[in-house]
């Protein structure tokens, strides 16, 4: 028996971009009553302006292990929706909510393709305090790196290459 589709743990998917992603798309899947991925799939072929999805492509969605371009996304939650008998463009926040005085327009469409480019974009949730690199490690199959820590992470320079052992004397590196 296939197993039902859960909202990945924290452990699976921590807290950040993607997960927030995942979290959005998960609203449509519970929505519609939490459907297999190959009914999902099924369904991206048949409706209006078909964009099939492949049922795999789905699955990894849903368990955020794959971001996907925004047209097969945006296929997913039609057909999330269209089985649920939501409408992807109605508004994401309800007018009655307390804490959105302003009434923000946001649609469910706006809101999951705002979240598909942050994630893309690695743009960090706003109320979610930075995630701290590891420190890195002196162990490895590479010598310690001396030069000072940089600002931007593309201006490292090449690591130069490996001197050669003594004749008849094997080097410790690797050979890729």
């Amino acid at each position: 028996m296939p197993q039902m589709l859960r909202m990945p743990s924290k452990a699976d998917l921590p807290d950040g971009t993607r997960r927030d992603f995942v979290a959005e798309l998960f609203v449509h899947f519970k929505e519609a009553g939490r459907p297999t991925p190959a009914r999902i799939a099924a369904k991206t072929s048949s409706m209006q302006d078909p964009l099939p999805v492949s049922r795999e492509t789905i699955r990894r969605l849903l368990k955020g292990q794959t971001i996907s371009t925004w047209e097969r996304v945006d296929a997913v939650l039609r057909a999330l929706c269209e089985i649920g008998g939501q409408d992807p463009d109605r508004r994401r926040w309800s007018e009655s909510s307390d804490w959105n005085d302003d009434g923000d327009p946001t649609t469910c469409r706006e809101r999951l393709r705002q979240l598909l480019n942050d994630d893309i974009d690695g743009v960090e949730p706003e109320n979610t305090p930075a995630p701290v690199p590891p420190a890195r490690s002196n162990s490895g199959w590479g010598a310690p790196r001396t030069q000072p820590t940089q600002d931007d992470p593309w201006a490292t320079t090449p690591t130069p290459a490996p001197t050669t052992p003594a004749k008849g004397g094997y080097s410790d590196e690797p050979p890729f």
